[in-house]
């Protein structure tokens, strides 16, 4: 029995935009841990959250407890003392979050905060490729040219082409933290990731003047004496968005 919760995809977009993703990760261990949506939190209660989240100061907990509690997403009644945990659909209504897709965590797989995170991204990325591609018909990205040809094909079993430096201009986030993210969500076997390179090129000083000129990051990966143009990753989710209610006008 895996007991899961449908975490909003902008959630932890969001949490790595604004570094806060080991808070968020206690909060989806309260959410797991109090379906009922409220605790105590007394002493046995932080002490057994502590041993799960494998954190080893007090003061630690209470400063994510309180970041959560500034934030609005966990109220306090004075009067039962106990800790109220907000539903995800009130805090996509606060926050302003319309996107339904979801993704599905439970006690086995929250942990990996970064792998999780960075399936979400590329995963909604891959998604949004493809709805592209299935309105325009056709998409070219840096030499290739990618087709929506059949009523029958599957984007679920294809892989799309997504850019780091995609990322950084979509989610402000950094390429070196976008890559990092990708190779986790590829680890815990989340994404698949598939290399590309170009055919050789045969003037390797020719292609490095060209390349000082052109407003892309290009990377020339050199191999047996042979030079290649590093070109952009495609990936394919390993998983399946779930989806949360609409959100009401």
């Amino acid at each position: 029995m895996k007991p899961g919760i449908s975490v909003p995809v902008q959630m932890f977009i969001d949490a790595q935009q604004h570094q806060y993703s080991r808070k968020l990760k206690l909060f989806i261990a309260l959410k797991l841990l109090y379906k009922n949506g409220k605790a105590k939190l007394d002493d046995n209660e932080l002490l057994f959250i502590e041993l799960v989240e494998e954190i080893r100061c007090r003061k630690t907990t209470l400063k994510y407890l309180q970041f959560l509690l500034d934030k609005g997403w966990i109220d306090y009644n004075s009067k039962t003392g106990y800790y109220i945990l907000k539903s995800f659909d009130r805090i996509r209504g606060e926050m302003g979050w319309k996107v339904r897709m979801a993704f599905p965590v439970d006690f086995y797989t929250y942990g990996n905060i970064r792998a999780v995170t960075g399936a979400v991204i590329y995963g909604y990325l891959h998604k949004d490729f493809w709805r592209k591609v299935r309105r325009k018909k056709s998409v070219q990205i840096k030499g290739s040219t990618y087709h929506f040809l059949s009523p029958n094909y599957n984007p679920f079993e294809a892989k799309a082409p997504i850019s780091v430096l995609g990322i950084n201009k979509i989610f402000q986030i950094s390429p070196s933290t976008a890559s990092r993210l990708k190779n986790k969500a590829g680890d815990h076997q989340l994404l698949s990731i598939q290399k590309n390179f170009s055919d050789i090129i045969p003037h390797k000083k020719a292609m490095e003047l060209c390349l000082k000129y052109n407003d892309m990051r290009n990377n020339l990966i050199c191999r047996e004496g042979k030079t290649r143009l590093q070109l952009i990753d495609t990936v394919l989710p390993l998983f399946l968005f779930s989806k949360r209610k609409k959100l009401k006008a």
